[in-house]
């Protein structure tokens, strides 16, 4: 059995940002997020310092990093597979839009064909109508009107 040695369980903060191979500020979050916990001494000067086992770190430092990994290879898998599904969306929506453009061209030419064919049956019922109702509508009530005057 290995025996725990008093330099092992006196790493300074320094000596544990060089161990993880993490800046000062990150050691402090993990030290807040109680990640790690080291144990808290009075210094000399009267100053709080941490000082941490070195179990504890190597603990922390390999089983982040493996899990990091993992995670970093699933984000990517996930990435990319949203990248081809963007790549295929977008390729749907060009289509669909390219449809809809088509759709309004067809629907434009109906349009204009009915509005032809519209226009020609109600110019017959305009003849038609004037031929049987001469002398009635807003144009026979002035003819009669000014008929009157003359």
């Amino acid at each position: 059995m290995k025996k725990v040695s008093e330099a092992d369980n006196n790493i300074t903060f320094p000596e544990a940002c060089k161990i993880l191979k993490k800046s000062k500020r990150s050691l402090s979050r993990y030290i807040k997020n109680g990640w790690l916990s080291p144990e808290k001494i009075e210094s000399k000067q009267g100053t709080l310092e941490y000082r941490f086992n070195r179990a504890d770190l190597l603990k922390f430092k390999k089983p982040r990093r493996a899990e990091k990994t993992e995670q970093t290879r699933q984000e990517d898998d996930i990435i990319s597979f949203l990248k081809d599904q963007i790549k295929v969306k977008d390729e749907m929506i060009n289509q669909l839009i390219e449809r809809s453009r088509e759709t309004n061209i067809l629907l434009k030419g109906l349009q204009n064909q009915l509005l032809l064919t519209e226009g020609k049956k109600e110019e017959r019922k305009d003849r038609e109508a004037k031929a049987d109702k001469k002398g009635q509508g807003i144009s026979g009530f002035f003819k009669r009107l000014f008929k009157g005057a003359n």
